[in-house]
């Protein structure tokens, strides 16, 4: 943990205090920032007092900030969620490379009672992490007793929140009900359960990272081929289905088991394309029994970009147009190439539309656009998302890997060709 120069999150508890303490007999030279909440009236402008002359005392520099939070039933996790928020502004203004906290293994142990008894899994279990991101957490494998012993070796003074010494929320009846029963049933129990949560660590890291192994990035896609998901065993499916939601949304809280179970069942529809909606805006895809695939869902667009000679980017697509004098032969073959009439542009790109209609080459009549893809068994949550070319008066010219229009085919009467070849971003 890097301690040379972090932000402290700083109560005036005994944690956060004996926290700084430490970093600064480490000869770390910190910034502390107190948060206030605003919930404790005089209380917590007495918290904020203690922690300004504690830092002036100690030579170091303090910040306080003050949050105007209210009642509410998720109130401790808001509180959390805008104490980091904060931290995070203070280490950029800083320049600090870590956010220090003053979790103990006794707050590790509370984190693992109440996630067993949610039915948590393995994620649930391993507890709060020493590390994430830049937030350290020194202390995390000390206890609560430890820590009371150390400030009063030292002579330091701290400040107690009667609050958490009340039954209102359900940590605190963990830390002042749960927790003194299993310690005095099996002494160490805080030590213990902690040490159980860094095992967890380990085997949820070995199992993520088997599980990275079977998830694939395809561009804007995430994909969990069928094949590969059913020859793994139920634990590691599930994994893989977590790995590839936090793939696209690596901030978002994992996927619950419920979703974790409808992503993979998914998976078992051998038939046509079937799609769920997932937290984020994801949605999640299963293709002819072939694979699952999850994106950020988009809203229609009506966007268009003009085919000139050279690069074009397109939705996940990379297009190259260069005029050639006339059309090989083996580029008719190839799906990803189409030569097209330039005396009929300028062209454009844009995606598939409902009510679009080609004229494939060959045919002799006509086709809508999403109807040749389907029958070509393009799944139909790719349908709207593929690209098309237009010629200047808006008919479809090309489908992207599809059919040709008939109006825009060279032959032997065309002087100037465009060719067009298009491949994924990634």
């Amino acid at each position: 943990m890097d301690l040379d120069r972090p932000v402290v999150l700083v109560s005036g508890g005994p944690d956060s205090v004996a926290l700084l303490r430490v970093i600064l007999a480490l000869e770390g030279e910190p910034a502390v920032l107190h948060v206030d909440h605003g919930l404790r009236g005089e209380g917590s402008r007495e918290d904020a007092e203690f922690v300004r002359e504690l830092c002036e005392g100690l030579g170091v520099r303090c910040e306080s900030r003050r949050l105007g939070l209210e009642e509410e039933p998720n109130l401790q996790e808001r509180a959390r969620e805008e104490r980091y928020r904060l931290a995070e502004e203070v280490a950029g203004e800083l320049a600090a490379r870590t956010i220090a906290l003053g979790h103990t293994a006794d707050d590790v142990a509370e984190t693992v009672l109440m996630n067993l008894a949610r039915g948590a899994g393995l994620r649930g279990l391993s507890g709060i992490p020493p590390t994430r991101d830049r937030l350290v957490r020194p202390l995390i494998e000390r206890t609560r007793p430890e820590i009371l012993d150390y400030l009063e070796s030292i002579g330091q003074a701290y400040r107690t929140d009667p609050t958490n010494l009340t039954g209102k929320y359900a940590r605190n009846r963990v830390r002042l009900e749960v927790l003194p029963v299993l310690e005095e049933l099996y002494p160490g129990a805080a030590r213990n359960l902690a040490r159980a949560a860094a095992l967890a660590r380990e085997d949820l890291e070995v199992l993520e990272a088997l599980a990275a192994e079977v998830v694939e990035r395809r561009g804007a896609e995430v994909v969990l081929p069928s094949k590969e998901i059913s020859a793994t065993p139920p634990a590691l499916r599930r994994y893989a289905a977590r790995r590839a939601y936090s793939t696209l949304l690596p901030d978002a809280p994992p996927l619950s088991s419920a979703l974790v179970e409808a992503v993979l069942d998914l998976g078992s529809r051998s038939e046509g394309t079937k799609t769920l909606d997932l937290p984020g805006g994801v949605v999640a895809s299963a293709r002819a029994g072939e694979e699952i695939s999850l994106y950020a869902a988009e809203a229609p667009t009506e966007r268009e970009e003009e085919l000139g000679i050279g690069e074009t980017l397109f939705a996940e697509w990379r297009v190259f147009v260069r005029e050639v004098s006339r059309c090989a032969p083996g580029d008719a073959s190839r799906v990803e190439v189409a030569c097209l009439d330039a005396s009929r542009g300028p062209y454009r790109v844009r995606l598939a539309r409902e009510g679009d209609i080609i004229r494939p080459l060959g045919l002799g009549g006509t086709k809508k656009v999403l109807r040749a893809m389907m029958d070509r068994k393009v799944p139909k949550d790719l349908r709207r998302r593929t690209p098309v070319v237009v010629g200047e008066g808006g008919e479809v010219a090309w489908i992207f890997l599809g059919e040709l229009g008939e109006g825009f085919k060279v032959d032997e009467a065309t002087q100037r060709v465009l060719r067009v070849e298009v491949t994924k971003t990634s």
